[in-house]
């Protein structure tokens, strides 16, 4: 359970199944609370409910101190880490250490000792009792040489501690808990030994060490899906980023761990549907059993004549439900059917909707953006082929024609892009490769229409800086950002492309020196509804696509982008990727 779950799930439901072969009711109830356990240990706590309480069962019929005590210690964990339910987990939890302690059996009285503790600690109430349990479950499992056991009570204690803030206590026994986890490969309790610390540090305003403890915890976490131990990491990582100013990862992980915590919201109150589907059924079993107790009984007491009726009867009844639960299904059936081609005409219309949209878009892009330009360099060229414009005149013209043809590429580009993606979808194909040469590329893609306007363009990424996404998408997103700000900046000017690091997170600037913009005006830059653009410092035309594909590809590579200007003294725009795209 610890370190191989599926081989424990599968020891388990073999020796269920030998168990039931040999009619062994004692291997059953375990066989049964094992599969309970990794059922609770994989977050699905309806059904681990489901397997504990069948094994509670079969413990109270043959009267084993044994088999209730593991069904009562395992309906209290479940109840503690899956539903919360802390006061009705300290009863199976009470429950199962009377049993323990009439047995006085030493290891299982240390086992519930931690148990218990953990309930008192993580509620902050009655500490007193807590330390008391605490410090007797440390000495049985010493005295025991059970490091399993007493690294689950050095964490309890150490939990208790950082309750009380007497956090340098708190980590000494943090400390000691992991140190015995090692040693018996309990991977569970380190990783939730390390958020602890994690959050000790946070209180103690210690953000550097705090988010070193975070991130291993949620490594540790991961390897196991402790989805609890992975949301209080990505929170924890939230408020220490914060703290560290460093307001693009902490609001990254902040994303992460809201999406976290809407999930296992879900998952409990599907949990807890479950459960109370378990409890119907149940409910009607145990109805049913009564019943045709009540009718076996009757039966033995009442004449051959009522007997028959009473046949005659439930005969007619049953067909009567089953007519009922036909026709009900047939009912759901066409319900079920209908509702189908609803939704069928409803995606439908969405989608003609949405291709009425782009094509309303591509028609306006080509006949107000690429329509114009395209008659400018034809009408130029009408000149140059009747003579009518000197060798020197075309000279005078020719950067401006590169301008035009060079920004009517992008707008098609970009067009082309947009209505794909407006289209398919974004369809991703992360390679790794090298972010300076693909930088640089677009830089060189860039230069003559830069040196037209005597704007320095300097690529300051590092050579060797390589990045795991997809790599056209990324150069699509940087021709963007770099053509922008040559756009916007007036001659003489400079573009710089900067880079920084932290941890697994890049972040790729574009800034520029040009005519920036007005504060309203940035905040609506990449709103979708947002349809204003201006014309470049040389009169260049845009579209709006631009920044809004930039928008799109970066967040479906994983990433996030924002901008800051200032009127009249240029605009930056910070790209921020993952080193790789995490899997969540």
């Amino acid at each position: 359970l610890a370190y191989k779950p599926p081989l424990s799930k599968q020891y388990a439901e073999e020796s269920f199944s030998l168990s039931k072969n040999l009619n062994y009711v004692k291997g059953e109830a375990l066989g049964l609370n094992l599969l309970g356990e990794y059922e609770f240990r994989q977050s699905n706590y309806a059904h681990a409910v489901e397997y504990t309480t069948r094994s509670l069962r079969l413990a109270e019929n043959i009267n084993d101190p044994n088999s209730l005590g593991n069904a009562y210690r395992l309906l209290g964990i479940i109840n503690t880490f899956g539903f919360k339910q802390y006061d009705l987990a300290l009863q199976y939890q009470l429950k199962a250490l009377a049993i323990y302690k009439q047995k006085k059996d030493t290891r299982n009285i240390a086992s519930f000792c931690g148990n218990i503790t953990w309930i008192y600690a993580i509620t902050n109430k009655n500490l007193g009792e807590a330390h008391r349990l605490a410090n007797l479950g440390v000495h049985l499992s010493d005295s025991l040489h059970d490091n399993r056991l007493l690294c689950y009570n050095y964490n309890s204690m150490g939990l208790i501690f950082m309750q009380e803030s007497s956090f340098d206590s708190a980590l000494q026994y943090l400390d000691k808990s992991i140190q015995l986890a090692k040693q018996v490969m309990d991977n569970a309790v380190i990783a939730y030994n390390h958020s602890i610390k994690g959050n000790i540090y946070l209180r103690q305003h210690n953000y550097k060490q705090s988010v070193q403890l975070y991130t291993i915890a949620l490594a540790e976490s991961r390897k196991l899906n402790l989805r609890e131990v992975i949301k209080d990491s990505y929170e924890g990582l939230s408020k220490c980023y914060h703290g560290l100013s460093n307001y693009p990862l902490a609001y990254s992980f902040h994303v992460l761990h809201s999406q976290l915590k809407d999930s296992l919201v879900n998952l409990e109150i599907t949990q807890r549907a479950l459960m109370a589907d378990i409890e119907f059924k149940e409910a009607k079993r145990e109805v049913k059993i009564a019943e045709l107790e009540q009718i076996n009984q009757q039966a033995k007491q009442e004449k051959m004549i009522y007997f028959i009726l009473f046949g005659s009867g439930f005969l007619f009844m049953t067909t009567v439900i089953v007519l009922i639960i036909r026709n009900n299904r047939n009912r759901a059936k066409v319900n079920q059917l209908l509702k189908e081609k609803s939704d069928e005409i409803a995606e439908q219309n969405k989608k003609l909707k949405q291709v009425n949209n782009v094509k309303d878009k591509i028609f306006s892009i080509i006949g107000h953006d690429l329509r114009s330009p395209l008659v400018s360099l034809k009408g130029m060229l009408g000149l140059v082929l009747r003579n009518e414009i000197s060798d020197q005149e075309f000279r005078i013209y020719t950067p401006k024609l590169n301008q035009l043809v060079t920004s009517t590429n992008e707008t098609l580009e970009n067009l082309l892009q947009w209505s794909h993606s407006q289209m398919k979808g974004w369809v991703q194909t992360p390679t790794s490769f090298n972010l300076h040469v693909l930088i640089q590329r677009v830089v060189v893609l860039f230069e003559e229409q830069a040196k037209s306007k005597k704007i320095t363009l300097t690529n300051h990424l590092p050579k060797e800086t390589s990045l795991y996404a997809d790599e056209n998408q990324v150069e699509l997103i940087f021709r963007n950002l770099i053509h922008n700000a040559i756009k916007y900046t007036k001659e003489g000017g400079s573009v710089n492309i900067h880079f920084s690091r932290s941890d697994s997170l890049f972040q790729i600037s574009v800034m520029d020196n040009g005519v920036g913009m007005p504060a309203e005006q940035a905040a609506l830059l990449f709103e979708e509804s947002n349809s204003h653009t201006s014309r470049g410092t040389q009169g260049e035309r845009g579209t709006g696509l631009g920044l809004m594909l930039c928008k799109e590809m970066v967040e479906n590579n994983g990433g996030s982008i924002s901008m800051t200007s200032e009127e009249g003294k240029g605009s930056t725009f910070h790209v921020i990727l993952n080193a790789k795209v995490p899997v969540i």
